[in-house]
Formats: structure tokens, sequence, C-alpha cells
């Protein structure tokens, strides 16, 4: 047995065992006021265990460390990959192309876009087309029978802005192309007719007879008649004999040039032919004032012949 040193000296004390031979003598611990001064002793680390001798028991964990253990115990297991291959990258060349939209069906039943008619114009195509032969020239370009030409024109020039067919050559759809077609030309008759004073006069008149339902169109034979008509307004007007509605022409030349004169002497041989025709008696009357009037101007005085 080896005597351990003395603590002060570094000598065995006197009876101290002696280490066996082959031993390596450990070394005495330092003293407490020599290892507080030393810089080169490691930290001491509370998370780091010490390693011990076989058989020696485990000292406990520190507090510090269990926790940590136990949150590790109550983690959730990793998720496992799906074993599914993943899908292929598209190519850099091909565009991806997004999923078209699904049309609400309130769009779906809207007029086709490329009309050219909005809901309320739809509408009213419809609403015309259906009682095209039931609304007389004047319903037809929204105008009262008592419009002026002025107003029929603006009317017509309105509507065919709206109706015309070339406003629609592009549009696929037949049936709508054939009821725009229909409605434009019945507009198109209506200013025919309307425009002229004397159609317009007789349409009125025959629309507000009680034979309005046939007289709704203004038909080649309703224009025979007008024309018969209108021929003998003006024989009544004019005259019924050839000579006297001779003279009575070259009078009205006659008064255009102002040669009161020769139009006082040509309307008093009218009515030689026909001495009760009111038209002529009115004329020469008229011409008579104004001959009346050139005379006074010119300081002679009037004489009868």
């Amino acid at each position: 047995m080896a005597t351990p040193p003395d603590s002060g000296s570094g000598k065995p004390r006197p009876g101290a065992p002696r280490p066996p031979p082959g031993r390596p003598t450990p070394a005495p611990p330092a003293p407490a006021h020599s290892r507080s001064n030393r810089s080169d002793d490691p930290p001491t680390d509370p998370h780091i265990v010490p390693p011990t001798r076989p058989g020696t028991p485990q000292p406990p964990l520190p507090a510090i460390a269990r926790p940590q253990a136990q949150a590790g115990a109550n983690r959730p297991p990793p998720v496992l990959a799906s074993k599914a291959p993943a899908p292929a990258a598209p190519h850099a060349s091909a565009p991806v192309r997004p999923l078209p939209t699904p049309v609400p069906r309130a769009q779906a039943s809207a007029p086709a876009p490329g009309l050219g008619l909005d809901r309320a114009q739809m509408a009213e195509l419809e609403q015309r087309h259906t009682n095209l032969d039931n609304l007389d020239y004047f319903q037809l370009l929204k105008l009262t029978p008592q419009a002026s030409p002025e107003e029929i024109k603006s009317a017509f020039y309105r509507e065919s802005r709206t109706y015309h067919p070339d406003r629609f050559f592009h549009v696929q759809d037949s049936a709508f192309k054939e009821k725009i077609s229909a409605v434009y030309k019945r507009l198109t008759e209506a200013y025919y007719v309307l425009r002229d004073d004397l159609k317009r006069k007789r349409y009125a008149a025959d629309v507000a007879g009680p034979e309005r339902a046939q007289k709704l169109r203004f038909t080649e034979a309703t224009e025979v008649e007008t024309k018969q008509q209108v021929k003998k307004e003006q024989e009544e007007l004019i005259g019924t004999h050839p000579k006297a509605r001779q003279f009575y022409q070259t009078a009205m030349k006659d008064l255009g040039a102002s040669n009161l004169s020769a139009a006082e002497r040509n309307l008093k041989m009218a009515l030689t032919f026909e001495p009760s025709n009111a038209r002529y008696k009115e004329k020469l009357s008229e011409v008579q004032q104004r001959v009346h009037e050139e005379y006074k101007k010119s300081g002679q005085s009037f004489k009868i012949k």
C-alpha cells in the first residue's frame, strides 16, 4: 500500500496505503482556493452527464432535461409521404388553358350578343312584329294623325336608325333578320303614304272610319282610287269644260308673271264657258283688286272694263 502524500507538501503521509505497482498515482485534489483561480477548468454544464465507471449507478437526469423528453414523447408521428407519383409538370412550350366558366341560366336566356339591340328594343321588335297587321301607319311611326310632314320625316329616320336591315348583315339568326325585314318594310310603306299630303289625308280618313280594319294597308287599289279622287277634285276646282280649264290655266301663268291685264282677260274668257264656277269668280275678283291698287299707286283713276 502506498502512502498518500501530504496535502500541504505533496509527500505521502506516514501510514497511508500505497497504490499497487503498475498504476499511476492519482493527483491530489487541488485546494479550493487554487481551483477557483484556475481558468483552464471546463465550465460546469448541468445538461452534460459526466462518465462513470462500470457498475456505478447512473445519477438522475437534471430537472431541466425532463420536460424536453416529455415534449418529445408527446409529438405526433411524422406524416409519411404518399407513394402515388407526383403529377408531371406541363411542358414549357404548352400553355396552360383555364377551365371554362359555367354560364348562369339568366345569361343563357338573354339575347345573343352582337344583335345590336338592347332588351327594350328586342321587346319592342317582338311586339311590333306580332301586331303588325293591327297597327296603322301613324302607330308604326309613333305619330298622331295631325303630324306635320317634318315630324313624319323625323320619325321615319329615327326608326330607320334602329331597324334598318343593313345594321344586321352579320347576324346569323335568320328568324331575327326576318322580323327586322318585315318591320322595316312596313315602316317604309308608312312613310311613302304619309309623306304625300293627298294620300295622308285619304288614309287618315280611312283609319278613322268604320272600315278601319280593311283600310290599314294602303294598297294599289287604294292608290288608284286616290288618284281618281284627286283628278276629280282638280276638275271641280279648275273646271269641267275643256275650254274653260284652258283659259283658267293660262290666266294662272299670267298671274305668276305679274301680267295682271292678261290674267284678267283669260279669267273672263273662262267664265264665258262656265259662268257659275266659283273658283273663276274668286280669282277674277283677286286680280281686279290688285289692278285697282296699281292704278291708285300710279295716280290714274280706276276704270271698270
